[in-house]
């Protein structure tokens, strides 16, 4: 089943020596894509270098004061994410990492669904 994942690049915040929390929180920071889009995902999988070394599940996105600039010369806000569990990198992840325009990008992959929280 196609299921859509919200991959972030961590390239400039990542640190050899981050544990899982470290990490949570550059992931969960602004991000140059609407709430709306970012909602739609179940997952996110931050990427280094083109290679994925976390991801979660996605509870939800929301929008940050920080802002953004357009090709138009307007501005736009950036989106936080709310993380909820860690989850192992799949192999799929790692075979199909889009192209991460502004540091951010969604693609479809064909996963089993993530069952339904309590």
């Amino acid at each position: 089943m196609l299921c859509l994942i919200l991959f972030v690049s961590v390239n400039q915040s990542f640190r050899d020596t981050f544990d899982l929390k470290q990490l949570e929180v550059w992931v969960e920071r602004a991000w140059a894509i609407t709430v709306s889009k970012a909602s739609e995902c179940e997952r996110v999988v931050a990427v280094k270098d083109g290679e994925p070394v976390a991801a979660w599940r996605l509870r939800g996105a929301f929008p940050t004061d920080e802002t953004y600039a357009v090709s138009d010369g307007s501005s736009r806000y950036r989106t936080g994410l709310a993380l909820g569990e860690a989850l192992p990198i799949l192999p799929a992840y790692r075979s199909e990492v889009p192209h991460l325009r502004r540091g951010v990008a969604v693609a479809s992959l064909d996963l089993i669904p993530l069952p339904a929280e309590r």
